[in-house]
Order: structure tokens, then sequence, then C-alpha cells
């Protein structure tokens, strides 16, 4: 151990930082600026002695003791040890976290699902003896703590050795402050018919309160094994991570850009009929479909400095008769977004959509647990069902829609809670099928009050028609007969990255497009057919406009919103707000082979052009998989290699492939975002 914790003496003097600082000389600052947390980064420890970085990982709770005390012998004050980086083999999530990882640092990503009052625990008790007037002092040391010394009894003294009487020094005892979460598997990465697993994650001193329901955070910590056991079970443990340093994740997808990308970011932006790569397997819907493609890009948000807030998110309704396709709709968003949550309005109360306080079944104390919304911020909420939802539960959802927070007080708990999504919600009429001499307020009987927050709202109706029955059929037989290839299925991710790269777009609204919404919004409000509309036009509409505007501009990559922009959505909403059904013409069958015809030619040059993009695709893929393939074979051909250089790979490469430094460099940057290796500069570094 004194080898170990030389050398980590060492490498504290010796290694220099991107500042060009020492680590001592960031200890030194800490201590002067009061903070109570040094965090090191378990790549620079690995650059500059692996076998310490890989003793640090595998036995912390010997050696991390030690490295605090050598921080309290340099600063003379308590400064806690906290790690970051990549962890390799030890980058795990709740489902894969295994008895193999106990007594090991590792790191674990997942969404916060509960969270524990923050309450005092005792470290030290001072007692006063009142007839010999000593004073007495007891250490208190459990298994949630990282020490070397062996753990104590949590008896509280109240007689000392002779019997005579120890009152309490409250004031000279010492406590700090402790907190558990726990830490649920990502709703998205749970496999398809099984619940999500969790982890407690217990947070000590400067850590606690740094997370909250509903936040996507890495947590780094050692996993350790308490004695749970009974009369039944003596040998059952449970099992908790003592978290050292806590990371927000704050980007869902990380997207390498290189040129192939970029052009194929452009080639989607080109398209006026982005819309179909949504939900394919479905035929029609087209405005259904561009809604869609808006509500997975989003407006812009604005934070005023008053603190207020005005939502970028876009909500959709979708009401009409049964086997109309809306769940399969709901469905292609839930599996579409990076951050989703599904459920259904029969399945869910209004604290689990929103935020519920249980009982701590440890310590009795009231908790804090998120519901859906709250676990899909700044994402997607998809709700089946949604006119099956009991009248108390619908009036839960309405502050998130605007607002988009969550406000909890109850049982002495007052807090707000983000809960910054879309709802994506489909409703079947009351009646069976849906009348359309009513409005929607009395088909599926929604009040005004929540069928104004949503931006749109559109009606499926299932209508007997020879034309359009032909046209489905024989999308539905196409779609069970030909399989889905790897073209179709790279299409579909390229689709998701590009969602992702619009939505980091803040286009600004030029001054023709204002003045075009300014003068469509008066119009709508003091128009003459306002008996047509089925919802009542508010200043909401305002928004949505704005919304929606922005939105079509981002999935045109644009820098400003334009009269375009403004244009066609505007088309569309009248669409929506107007109730515009179109009414199939009776056609002969000769006009109907036709009609199939043209759309036939229109569809296979929108496929051909499609195909092209996916060729360079699958080109990408295969350069991937043989720069994947040709790094486990340098690691297999010497396992104690460590460190290789860009221009060692590329000089093993075929030089038959065409395959340039900038595709090895995409490749390893991907790969180091998995925590696969670690590359920097022209090195790629092996951790496991």
């Amino acid at each position: 151990m004194e080898d170990l914790l030389e050398r980590f003496r060492l490498f504290m003097s010796d290694y220099k930082t991107e500042s060009d600082e020492d680590y001592t000389e960031i200890l030194m600052k800490k201590s002067q600026s009061n903070e109570d947390r040094m965090i090191f980064n378990l790549n620079d420890i690995r650059d500059y002695d692996r076998n310490l970085a890989t003793e640090l990982l595998k036995d912390p709770c010997n050696l991390v003791p030690y490295i605090e005390e050598e921080f309290y012998r340099i600063t003379s004050s308590r400064i806690f040890f906290g790690a970051c980086g990549s962890f390799g083999e030890n980058f795990v999530n709740p489902r894969s976290l295994s008895s193999t990882f106990i007594g090991r640092m590792i790191c674990i990503e997942g969404i916060v699902t509960s969270c524990s009052i923050c309450r005092p625990k005792v470290m030290k008790s001072v007692h006063y003896n009142t007839v010999r007037n000593i004073f007495y002092s007891k250490d208190y040391r459990d298994s949630t703590m990282i020490t070397k010394l062996p753990l104590t009894n949590t008896v509280y003294p109240t007689r000392d050795a002779d019997g005579y009487v120890l009152s309490t020094e409250f004031g000279l005892s010492e406590y700090f402050d402790f907190q558990t979460v726990v830490l649920q598997e990502l709703p998205e990465n749970a496999p398809p018919g099984q619940l999500p697993r969790s982890i407690e994650v217990i947070l000590t001193f400067d850590l606690v309160d740094s997370v909250k329901p509903g936040d996507r955070i890495k947590a780094y910590g050692i996993y350790k094994s308490m004695v749970f056991g009974n009369n039944v079970f003596p040998n059952k443990f449970r099992t908790v991570l003592i978290a050292n340093n806590i990371e927000q994740r704050t980007k869902e997808n990380e997207i390498v850009l290189n040129d192939f990308v970029i052009t194929a970011f452009n080639s989607f932006a080109s398209k006026t009929d982005l819309y179909q790569l949504i939900a394919p397997s479905i035929y029609g819907y087209d405005n259904i479909k561009k809604a869609l493609a808006l509500l997975l890009v989003g407006g812009n948000e604005l934070v005023m400095k008053n603190g207020s807030r005005i939502r970028g998110d876009i909500n959709i309704l979708l009401v009409g008769d049964p086997s109309t396709a809306k769940s399969q709709l709901l469905r292609y968003v839930y599996h579409t977004t990076p951050v989703s949550v599904a459920t259904t309005g029969k399945g869910s109360s209004g604290v689990g959509l929103t935020a519920a306080v249980v009982m701590d079944k440890d310590t009795g104390d009231k908790r804090l647990e998120a519901g859906a919304m709250v676990l899909a911020d700044r994402g997607v909420v998809c709700i089946d069902e949604f006119d099956k939802m009991n009248d108390m539960d619908r009036v839960a959802i309405h502050e998130v829609m605007e607002q988009q927070t969550v406000t909890i007080s109850k049982a002495g708990i007052h807090t707000t809670l983000n809960a910054r999504c879309s709802v994506l919600a489909a409703a079947n009429p009351i009646w069976g099928q849906y009348r359309e001499n009513r409005p929607p307020q009395e088909n599926v009987r929604l009040p005004e009050s929540l069928l104004t927050r949503f931006d749109l709202i559109f009606i499926t109706l299932d209508k007997s028609d020879y034309q359009l029955d032909q046209n489905i059929a024989k999308h539905v037989v196409k779609t069970h007969t030909i399989h889905q290839t790897d073209e179709e299925n790279n299409l579909h991710e390229l689709f998701r990255a590009y969602i992702q790269y619009c939505k980091a777009k803040r286009p600004v609204m030029t001054k023709e497009a204002s003045k075009l919404i300014i003068s469509e919004y008066t119009a709508l409000r003091q128009g003459k057919n306002r008996k047509d509309q089925i919802v009542s036009v508010t200043p909401r509409m305002l928004e949505t406009m704005i919304r929606l505007s922005t939105a079509h501009a981002k999935l045109r990559l644009s820098e400003t919103v334009d009269e375009y922009d403004v244009t066609v959505i505007l088309e569309m909403l009248k669409s929506t707000l107007f109730q515009k059904v179109v009414k199939t013409q009776k056609r002969t069958k000769r006009e109907v082979e036709i009609e199939e015809d043209i759309h036939y030619d229109e569809e296979t040059e929108a496929r051909e052009a499609i195909t092209q993009d996916l060729s360079r695709v699958e080109n990408e893929n295969v350069k991937k998989d043989l720069i994947i393939n040709l790094l486990y074979e340098i690691r297999l051909e010497n396992e104690t290699l460590m460190t290789v250089t860009v221009n060692d790979i590329l000089s093993r490469l075929d030089q038959n492939l065409e395959i340039e430094e900038e595709d090895v460099r995409n490749v390893l940057i991907q790969l180091s975002l998995q925590d696969i290796i670690y590359f920097e500069g022209d090195n790629v570094h092996f951790i496991n």
C-alpha cells in the first residue's frame, strides 16, 4: 500500500494537466477556496501509471482512505477524493451491474427516480458526565463510509462504564449530510417486456442535493455490499453505490460530424418529402407525419429575465376512429426519440404522470418519486387511450403541458421539478365512431382548457373508399412480404441523428415572417367563420404558430424563420383548425389505375434517390467494421501493448480499401465516446 501511495504522490506532483498545473497545485487551490472534493481524471492517472489506475479501480476501499489522508497532510483540511474519465469495463448500467463489481470503483449511468430527504448522520458524539465533570467522545463508522478503520457499533451511549448518566453535547458532536437516491435504468434502454432495474446511490457531504428526480446522470463511486440478512436469509446482502462524483448527462446522442454525415444531412434538408421517413409502414397521413417531424425537432425555448419560461416543445393530439394507426404512430415516435416514455390513460394515475411522495422503507422518511413526465424531461411522453383517463388525473398534466414543471406541495414537501417534454396523445371517440357533425370536445369529452394546450389536433377517420382501401391493402401486404433491408435500417439511424442535429439549431425569425404571423393570427381571431373551428383561437395559438414555424425552419437547417416556413405552417394549422376532411370522389377503375401509375413513378424516383444515399451509408459501415476488427487483431497479437498511433493503424490497412485518415479518426472518436478506447491526439489507448 505504501508503494501505491508513493506512486500516487509522484503522479500528483509530476503530471501536468491541460491548464499546465499539477494536481498538487490544484489541490491547494481547492483548499483555499474551501471546496470539499478533488476530482481526478482516470485518463490522466492511466496515462502516467497504468497499474496505478488499475489498482484504484480494483481495490479503492483500501487506497482511497490513504489518498484522503494525504490530502489532509498537504492542505490541513478535509478534502474528499472524486473520479471521472473513461472506466472501460467498469462503465455499467443497473442491468449489467453484477456481484463481480462489488468492492470496485465503477461509473454507472441512469435516471434519478427517487430522492430521500437530506438527513444528518453522526460521525462523532460528545457526552458529559455531570458527576465526575468528564467529557467522553465516540466515533461512528458504518459500511456506508470509506475507511481503513474497523466498523463500530451504532449504539448511542447513555451511561459510562460505571453506570453514571451521560448527557449529549450536541454542539460539540460532529455530523455530516446524508442522502439516498434511486438510480434507474434509462427507460429507452430497458428490454421490451422487462421492468427497468435500479440501484441505490448514497450521497454524502457536498454531493447531497446535487440531483433531483428526472435527472439523467453518471454516478462515479464504490460499489459496496452491506449485511441485510435475517433469520431466514442470513447471507443476504444489500448493495449500494457510495458516490464520489456526479456528472449530469447533457448530450443524449453524441453525433460525430464528418464530410459524409454533413452531406447526408444537407441532402435531408433539401428534401420536401422528408416526412415520408416517419412511420414508413403506415400508408398516407402526410399532414400527421409532417407534424410528427416538427414535434421531434421542437421550437426554441425562451427563458425570460424574470424566470418565466415559454415552452418550445410541441404537443399533438390524435383523435379518431379505431384501427386508424394512431397507436402505431405513437410507437414510432417512442422508438425514434432518444428520451421517451410511453404510458396509457387507463394504466396511469395523476401522480404516476407527475410525481408522488412515498414513505422510505428503511428510515420511515418521506421521499419524492418522479412520474412519467418528469422522467421524460427533454423528451416525449406518448399517452395512448387518452380518453380513458380519469378527469382528476387528466387535470394533473395541465401544468406540465404549458409551464413544463411539476409543483409538489404535499406531506411537508414543497418543490418544483422540471418536465420539459412534448406530449403526443391518442384518443378514441366515446361513441365508437367519430361523428363529424359533433366537435372533438363532444366526441372525446375533453375540456377546452386541455384542448387549447395542444398545438395541433388531428382527426383520423376510417372511411370506405375504393382507391384508398386498395392502396392501404397493397402497402400492408408489401410490408409483410418484403423484409426490411440493412439500407432501410441505416436510413432510420441516419434520420434519428439528423433529428438530433436539427434540434440544436436556433433559427431567428425574420421581420417578414413576424408580420405574416401577426396578420394571420389577427385574421383568425376576427374571422367570420369562427363557428367552424374545432377549438377556440386563443393567444396560445400565436405561440403555436411561432413554435411550428421555428421547427419547420430547423428541419430545413435554416438559420432564419422565413415567410415560406410560416406559409407551410398556416396551411397545416387551418386544415386542423377548420377540420378540413378531404372528400374522395368516386372514380372509375381506369382512373384509379392511371393515378396509381403516376404515384408508382414518383415513389420509384424517391426510392432511387434514397438508395444512392444508403449505398454511401453501407460503405461507411464496412469501413468502420474493418477498423474495429484491426484494433482487435492488434490487441490479440500483443496483450501488453497499451497504445497505438493512427499511423500504425493506417499502415496495416489494405491500401486497396480507400480508407482515409479522416475515416479512421471518425471511427476512433465513436469508440472513445462508447468508453471502448481512449483516443487523444494521434494516440489510441486501450482501456482494458
